[in-house]
């Protein structure tokens, strides 16, 4: 987690900004070094910059709009939703690349309660800044430049992963992207957290996004085969992916790339 000379590298620096577990080794050099002091304040401006222009009307306004196009989803008829997703499409390999950070806009909340306290939130940011849930049930329509944020609440459990697999069965792991899942903490109880990074679907077709929460670290690479396990007894159709075969809390979410 270190960056060029010896200094914290700034995705470390935005997980211990978020409340994550980075290490003690890391937390006390960005405690002492004044380099990383002033870097994890350009930080916390820029979260300050965003909540300031991004006003609790814009928001409000966005979450109408999103509960709109979920109402219109909701209406169209099932067959004209598989026969959508199966059109043919020419899908690239899948990628993730990490972008910049977009912070959650105020009074954000999110859906998917479970019994056990767990709960995600997945927001979409377009170019133009505008913000919107990703439903929960039916696919997403993303346009291209589309980032993709991770909100949780991290309930019973203490560790976090998240994979996607596409409709050609390429598997990826977005975070952490090898080793074992993280350890999430929560800056105040019963809120929702935000990974530190958004994300850029690449390619095209469809991708299954699945978030996994869990009472004791998971491998990245056993989620890795679960995800292609469940695609192969999906047979391919990853609108109708099943649980992966993990312990913990799953959430699963599906984007239509331009």
């Amino acid at each position: 987690m270190r960056g060029a000379a010896g200094h914290v590298g700034e995705l470390a620096l935005r997980r211990l900004r978020a409340g994550e577990a980075v290490g003690d080794d890391v937390a006390a050099h960005a405690a002492a070094c004044p380099e990383c002091r002033a870097r994890a304040k350009a930080l916390d401006d820029e979260q300050r910059r965003f909540e300031r222009d991004i006003s609790f009307d814009r928001f409000a306004a966005g979450v109408e709009r999103a509960a709109r196009g979920q109402r219109a989803r909701r209406s169209r008829p099932p067959s004209a939703l598989r026969a959508w997703m199966g059109a043919p499409v020419l899908a690239a390999a899948a990628a993730v690349a990490l972008v910049v950070t977009f912070g959650p806009g105020p009074g954000q909340v999110g859906p998917n309660r479970t019994k056990g306290g767990a709960e995600i939130d997945v927001r979409v940011r377009s170019g133009d800044g505008a913000q919107r849930a990703a439903a929960a049930d039916a696919p997403e329509a993303l346009a291209k430049g589309d980032r993709v944020r991770i909100g949780y609440k991290r309930g019973d459990h203490r560790y976090l992963l998240a994979v996607s697999v596409d409709d050609q069965g390429q598997v990826t792991a977005i975070y952490p992207e090898s080793g074992q899942s993280l350890a999430v903490g929560e800056r105040a109880p019963g809120a929702l957290d935000y990974l530190p990074d958004s994300v850029e679907f690449t390619g095209a077709g469809a991708e299954r996004l699945i978030v996994v929460l869990s009472d004791r670290p998971l491998d990245v690479g056993a989620a890795r085969r679960a995800a292609r396990a469940a695609y192969d007894r999906a047979r391919g159709d990853v609108v109708h992916l099943p649980a992966l075969e993990l312990p913990g809390e799953q959430f699963q979410r599906t984007f239509v790339k331009p």
